[in-house]
């Protein structure tokens, strides 16, 4: 790690210790990875977090949610869908002692969450969230009415469902890169069944429990992110990456075992953006 960054959380924290996806070749949360992505995706946009409310989605074992809290956040409100993770959570932040007055775990299926939302946040996190969606531009929908002045999402694009996955061979068989370029959405069927969580919405299909995910391109990203009215500003991770590589170098699982984190941003399979709500837009 950068000697100027912010170790938030240490090799022996307890969250690194709880966490179960230390190992994936895909965003692993290990102690270099996760301190890199607090440092990109919180200290460096810490205007908004310190001293703001905010809504972390998805919020697993409330990992972000500490390091928002820890970098002076006014409170935090997580949401997850496993009852499991929520649990964990709190007694992890039972654990660090944590003011309870300052956080706040709700057990919610995000949409349905969003939609009977009545409190207002300053900032929303929504980081590996976007892509478990069949439709997540109705995700993008809901969260202009949360009142956020920011958000800040972190997703995989249609580049993932090129490299990961059963289908992935015949969609690279049906698509030139320039396609990449469109704006367009890439659907993918997977189990809904994950180590830690489980998937909304499933459905029979052959005999087999699955769910719809939808992954956009990059220009597609940004037309909805313009069709919502919100100015976007696409996050630079080239302090990270430690060589040139091309969304192609990840297909094997050798390549990808040989891989270092910050190849899926290099790449624009991962991809991050502050996103700024205009204030006619939250107002209306």
């Amino acid at each position: 790690m950068n000697q100027t960054e912010t170790e938030i959380f240490h090799p022996d924290s307890l969250f690194l210790k709880e966490e179960t996806r230390k190992t994936r070749w895909a965003i692993p949360y290990h102690h270099e990875c996760l301190n890199a992505r607090v440092n990109n995706l919180l200290v460096a946009q810490k205007d908004c977090i310190k001293g703001k409310k905010v809504l972390d989605l998805a919020s697993h074992i409330g990992t972000f949610s500490y390091a928002a809290l820890k970098m002076g956040a006014k409170e935090v409100v997580g949401v997850e869908i496993e009852k499991e993770l929520v649990e964990k959570s709190l007694r992890l932040f039972r654990h660090h002692q944590v003011d309870p007055s300052r956080y706040r775990f709700e057990q919610a299926e995000i949409l349905s969450y969003l939609e009977r939302n009545r409190d207002s946040f300053d900032t929303v996190l929504c980081f590996g969230l976007l892509y478990y969606l069949a439709d997540p531009y109705r995700l993008l929908e809901l969260l202009s009415g949360v009142g956020a002045k920011t958000i800040l999402l972190d997703t995989f694009t249609a580049y993932y469902a090129a490299i990961q996955g059963k289908e992935a061979s015949s969609i690279r068989a049906q698509m030139e890169e320039s396609t990449f370029s469109l704006p367009l959405m890439i659907y993918i069927l997977t189990q809904p069944d994950k180590p830690d969580y489980t998937l909304p919405k499933p459905f029979i299909h052959k005999e087999k429990n699955l769910v719809l995910q939808g992954l956009p391109t990059k220009p597609l990203l940004e037309t909805f992110f313009d069709s919502l009215g919100w100015e976007h500003k696409q996050l630079d991770w080239s302090d990270y990456v430690q060589k040139p590589v091309h969304w192609m170098n990840l297909i094997s699982a050798q390549d990808k075992k040989a891989s270092h984190w910050a190849d899926l941003y290099a790449t624009e399979i991962r991809i991050s953006y502050r996103l700024t709500v205009e204030e006619h837009r939250k107002n209306e």
